[in-house]
């Protein structure tokens, strides 16, 4: 069957050469299968990111309608201050400004005299 030590030799190189095809066979499969994972990693991510981006934008939509709403009824909320409790307080000032003696009060108070 061998003949020659060179038939041996070449029965080695291409047991050797088959084992190396097998496993850079092996080694392309890993790598593909990595690929895949790191795909379905990146998909997962980017999809978890397209609902974050929503959800910020919902609350931004949500928060610029309270705010137009907000400065509806801090309008509304200024108009009755000014209009009750602001009034009265000035209607208050007045008469305790009107009730004080002051140097017009007085000369009018000693020519009624």
């Amino acid at each position: 069957m061998f003949d020659t030590s060179q038939d041996i030799l070449y029965l080695v190189l291409s047991l050797s050469i088959l084992w190396f095809t097998v496993f850079l066979c092996w080694l392309l499969y890993q790598a593909a299968r990595v690929l895949k994972n790191a795909n379905e990693i990146i998909e997962n991510i980017t999809q978890k990111l397209e609902l974050i981006a929503d959800a910020v934008e919902f609350m931004r939509a949500k928060m610029d309608k309270v705010t137009n709403h907000m400065g509806i009824v801090s309008k509304v909320a200024t108009g009755f201050v000014d209009k009750f409790v602001l009034g009265k307080l000035s209607e208050k000032l007045e008469e305790k400004i009107s009730k004080m003696p002051t140097k017009a009060n007085k000369a009018r108070a000693k020519k009624k005299k």
